[in-house]
C-alpha cells in the first residue's frame, strides 16, 4: 500500500492496553482518515518493513517511508489530526532528549501500569477500514 502525501501509518504494540487506547483516541480524532494502523506482528510490517521489530515505542511511517519513534512519533500523530496547536508547539520546543526520557519511562512501565492483553489484537470497528493486516 502506498501512503498518500500527508498520511501516516501508526505501528503499535497490539498487546499493550495503553497503546490500544491511544490508537482508538487517535482514530476518533482523525476525521480526514489520514492515518492507517497496524501492529508489529502484522503481515504488512513483516512483508514491507522487516527491519521493524517490537520496541518500547510506537513507530510512525510517513509517505516518504521515514520512520519516527517515541516523542517524534507522538508529535507527528498529533500534527496529523490537527490537535491542539499550543500543545504541539510546547512539545516541539521541549528538548527531544527530555521528551524521549519521559516516553521511555512510560513505555518501560506500560504493562505494569496499564496491563497487557493475552492476545495481540487491533481496536474495534472505529478503525477497521484503516487497518493494515
Amino acid at each position: 500500500m502506498d501512503i498518500s502525501d500527508g498520511n501516516i501509518i501508526i505501528v503499535f504494540d497490539g498487546y499493550c492496553i495503553l497503546c490500544d487506547n491511544f490508537v482508538k483516541w487517535i482514530a476518533k480524532k482523525d476525521k480526514d482518515y489520514k492515518i492507517h494502523f497496524t501492529t508489529f506482528d502484522s503481515i504488512y510490517i513483516k512483508k514491507n518493513y522487516s527491519e521493524i521489530k517490537l520496541k518500547n515505542s510506537v513507530i510512525v511511517i510517513d509517505s516518504k517511508d521515514n520512520l519516527f519513534q517515541k516523542s517524534e512519533a507522538v508529535i507527528l500523530c498529533l500534527k496529523t489530526i490537527d490537535y491542539n496547536k499550543t500543545l504541539i508547539s510546547a512539545l516541539k520546543i521541549t528538548p527531544k532528549t527530555i521528551l524521549d526520557i519521559g516516553y521511555s519511562l512510560v513505555a518501560f512501565f506500560r504493562y505494569k501500569i496499564f496491563g497487557k492483553k493475552k492476545i495481540c489484537s487491533l481496536p474495534n470497528t472505529i478503525i477497521s477500514e484503516r487497518i493494515l493486516s
